[in-house]
C-alpha cells in the first residue's frame, strides 16, 4: 500500500453524523461568522465586503452626528465651568466620543485595508481547510469566534441597555425629569416637559449610536486576531502530520516534498497576515488604550466619589475594552512562540538538504513576526494591562477606592495566566 493511501487510512473514522459532518468544507461556516462584524459596520455605512469606501446615507449621517456629539459636549462644557464634578460628567462623554471618532477614522480611511485583510483571511482558510484533518481544529475556532462576537454584542447592549433603561425607570417611579447623561441641547430647557423628551430621545440615540460604533470596530479587531490562533493550531496540526509521514516505513519523496513546500508556503502566508494586521491596528491600539484609561479613571472617581450611576455601566464596558484588546495580544505572542517552537519540532534530520534549507528559512521568518503594540510604545499583552492599573493609583491620588480597580486587573490577569497555563 502507497504511504498517501495509508495516511488516508490512519485518518478514516466511523460513519457517525458528527464525523460525516466534520468531513465537509467549514469555509461557508467561516465566511458567516463575520456576519455580526458586517451588519453593525453597515448600520455606520461601512462596507468591509467593498474595496473601496463609498459614500452612502448611513455614512454621511454617522459622520454628522459624531461632529453634533462634539458641538453639544463643547456646549455643555461651556455652560458647566463652574460645577466641576457635572463637567467631568461631560468630559466622559466627550473622552468616548474621541474613543469612537478613533474607530470611525479606521474603519472609513482604512476600509481597504479591512478589506484586503479579510480577503487574505479567506484565501489562508481555504488552503487550511483543503485538508480535512484541519476542519475540526477550524470548525473549534469559527466557533470561539463566533461565541466572542456574540458575547461582545451582548456586553455593549447590555451595558448600553442598562443606562437607558435605568433612566426610564428612575422617571416612571419619581416622576423626576432624570437624565441620563450630561449632555444638553442649546435653547431646550430639559426641565420642561417637551424638553426632557428631546433631551431623552437624543440621549438615547446617542448611547445606541455609540454602542454599535464600538461594537463594529472592536469585532472587527476580535475576527480578525482570533483568526490566528486557528491559523497558529492549524499549522501546528499539518506539522503534526507532516512529522507522521516522515517516519512511515516506505517514504513517499515527492509527497513529503509537496507537504514541506505546502508546510512552508501556509507559514509564509499566516506570518504576512499576521504583520499586516499588527501594522494595522497599531496606531488604533494606541488610541483606544489611551482613551479607555482616561475614560476608566474618570468613571471611577464619578461612581465611588460622586455617586454617579451611570458611571459604572460605562465602567463595564472599558474594562471588558481593555481586557479583550490585552488578552488578544497576549494570546498573539503565545501563538508566535508556539509557531516557532513547532517549526523546531519538524524532523528536520529526517529530511533531505533543499528541505533542511527551508526550515531554516521558516525559523528566520518566525523571528519577524511580531506582536500587537499600543503605538511600539509597549507590548499589547496582559503584563501591559496590569501596569496601566497600578499607575491609577498615582494619577489619581484623590481616592484610594481605585485600589479596588488594581485588584480586579490583578485577579483578571491571574484567572487568564492559569487558564493560558491549563490551555497549553
Amino acid at each position: 500500500m502507497e504511504p498517501s493511501q495509508t495516511l488516508v487510512k490512519m485518518h478514516e473514522g466511523s460513519n457517525s453524523k458528527n464525523e460525516i459532518k466534520s468531513t465537509g468544507s467549514s469555509l461557508d461556516e467561516f465566511i458567516k461568522g463575520f456576519d455580526t462584524v458586517h451588519r453593525t459596520a453597515s448600520f455606520a455605512g461601512i462596507q468591509f465586503k467593498n474595496a473601496n469606501l463609498e459614500l452612502n446615507t448611513r455614512l454621511v449621517g454617522t459622520l454628522l452626528f459624531v461632529v453634533i456629539i462634539y458641538t453639544l459636549c463643547f456646549y455643555t462644557g461651556w455652560n458647566l465651568r463652574g460645577d466641576w464634578l457635572r463637567w467631568l460628567e461631560t468630559l466622559l462623554i466627550l473622552v468616548l466620543n474621541v474613543q469612537g471618532t478613533s474607530k470611525i477614522w479606521a474603519g472609513v480611511v482604512q476600509q481597504p485595508q479591512y478589506f484586503y485583510l479579510f480577503q487574505t483571511s479567506e484565501k489562508i482558510y481555504a488552503i487550511f481547510d483543503s485538508d480535512e484533518r484541519n476542519r475540526p481544529i477550524l470548525r473549534d475556532m469559527v466557533t470561539k469566534m463566533v461565541f466572542i462576537l456574540k458575547a461582545t454584542t451582548v456586553i455593549y447592549v447590555t451595558a448600553g441597555g442598562a443606562i437607558i433603561f435605568s433612566v426610564v425607570l428612575y422617571s416612571a417611579f419619581t416622576r423626576q425629569h432624570f437624565i441620563a447623561i450630561s449632555v444638553f441641547i442649546p435653547y431646550v430647557d430639559h426641565t420642561s416637559s417637551i424638553g426632557y423628551m428631546l433631551t431623552f430621545v437624543v440621549h438615547a440615540l446617542m448611547i445606541v449610536f455609540c454602542c454599535n460604533g464600538y461594537l463594529a470596530s472592536d469585532t472587527a479587531f476580535m475576527a480578525t486576531v482570533v483568526l490566528i490562533i486557528g491559523y497558529a493550531n492549524s499549522l501546528q496540526n499539518e506539522i503534526v502530520n507532516f512529522n507522521h509521514l516522515l517516519t512511515m516505513p516506505k517514504r513517499d519523496e515527492k509527497l513529503i516534498s509537496e507537504k514541506m513546500a505546502r508546510i512552508g508556503h501556509l507559514h509564509q502566508m499566516v506570518v504576512e497576515f499576521e504583520l499586516d494586521a499588527v501594522k494595522h491596528f497599531q496606531g488604533g491600539c494606541l488610541v483606544q488604550i489611551l482613551t479607555q484609561a482616561g475614560a476608566v479613571l474618570i468613571c471611577i472617581f464619578l461612581g465611588y466619589i460622586c455617586g454617579y450611576v451611570q458611571a459604572f455601566s460605562v465602567l463595564v464596558g472599558l474594562c471588558f475594552q481593555i481586557t479583550q484588546y490585552c488578552a488578544l495580544g497576549t494570546i498573539v505572542t503565545a501563538k508566535n512562540e508556539q509557531i516557532t517552537r513547532d517549526i523546531y519540532d519538524i524532523g528536520w534530520n529526517l529530511l533531505q538538504k533543499p528541505q533542511q534549507k527551508m526550515i531554516v528559512f521558516m525559523l528566520h521568518r518566525a523571528q519577524v513576526a511580531r506582536d500587537l503594540t499600543v503605538g511600539q510604545m509597549a507590548p499589547l499583552n496582559m503584563v501591559t494591562y496590569v501596569k496601566v492599573g497600578q499607575t491609577m493609583p498615582f494619577l489619581t491620588y484623590i481616592s484610594y477606592h481605585l485600589n479596588y480597580a488594581l485588584q480586579i486587573m490583578k485577579t483578571v490577569y491571574s484567572f487568564f495566566a492559569m487558564l493560558v497555563t491549563v490551555m497549553d
